[in-house]
């Protein structure tokens, strides 16, 4: 007859087997968290859009009735640019189409009759709406981890003008012409590669820049001169 083995017994077994089990569970599961996922998570990339601001003063040319107003006067421009992606090489280059809105305001004394000073203010207010293709180039942080990204833009460029004496507008009008411009841009991504991919899985931003843009614009003849060649910085994204 078999004899019943104690419960104290089938315990201490059971424990034992449970110990023995412990470093290799705790092995497997080391061995886990230490591979790479085979993927990262990438979102899809549409747009890339920078906002912007830098000193703007017309180039009047002959004309000194804007130094004569607002010689010490330089804005800023203010300005938000977003382009779609029309094309995308992987890890080399963009072909974007786009535009971009500002504004920049100037104030001064205005004059009397007499040619004096009075006590009322004179503005005079841009409002530039520019459409582009772009250009874009980032094989340099994508390729080789050297952050800088070079971009070269033209389009055309439509600046609605207005001046004002108190609460009385003066004049009013379009200004039109081609733009010209480029940019090179920080890329930010590659000093911070993880917050990178952080922003892209929570919010859809695939990448970060600091962008330096000079630009030129010059209106037609046959419209007031208030086009010149100028900088912009500001901070982008593409998304």
């Amino acid at each position: 007859m078999m004899r019943t083995m104690p419960p104290s017994w089938l315990l201490v077994l059971g424990t034992f087997v449970a110990l023995a089990a412990l470093p290799e569970l705790a092995h497997a599961q080391l061995d886990d968290d230490l591979i790479p996922a085979t993927k990262s998570f990438v979102s899809p990339e549409r747009f890339i859009v920078v906002f912007r601001g830098g000193p703007y003063t017309p180039n009047t040319g002959s004309d000194k009735t804007f130094k004569t107003f607002y010689g010490g006067d330089s804005g800023p421009l203010l300005d938000l640019e977003l382009n779609a992606i029309a094309l995308r090489v992987p890890k080399v280059l963009y072909v974007n189409v786009g535009g971009s809105v500002g504004m920049a305001s100037y104030s001064g004394r205005a004059l009397g009759p007499s040619g004096t000073v009075v006590s009322e203010k004179t503005t005079f207010t841009i409002n530039p709406l520019v459409a582009m293709g772009s250009l874009r180039i980032d094989a340099l942080p994508r390729l080789l981890k050297v952050p800088f990204i070079f971009t070269g833009k033209a389009g055309w460029e439509w600046a609605h003008w207005s001046t004002g004496t108190g609460t009385r507008t003066d004049a009013t009008g379009w200004s039109v012409g081609p733009f010209y411009a480029g940019e090179l841009a920080l890329d930010l991504d590659t000093f911070e590669p993880a917050a990178a991919r952080s922003m892209d899985e929570e919010w859809g931003i695939n990448h970060t820049f600091i962008a330096l843009e000079i630009y030129h614009f010059a209106p037609t003849s046959k419209s007031l001169p208030i086009g010149a060649t100028a900088w912009l910085v500001g901070l982008g994204f593409n998304f």
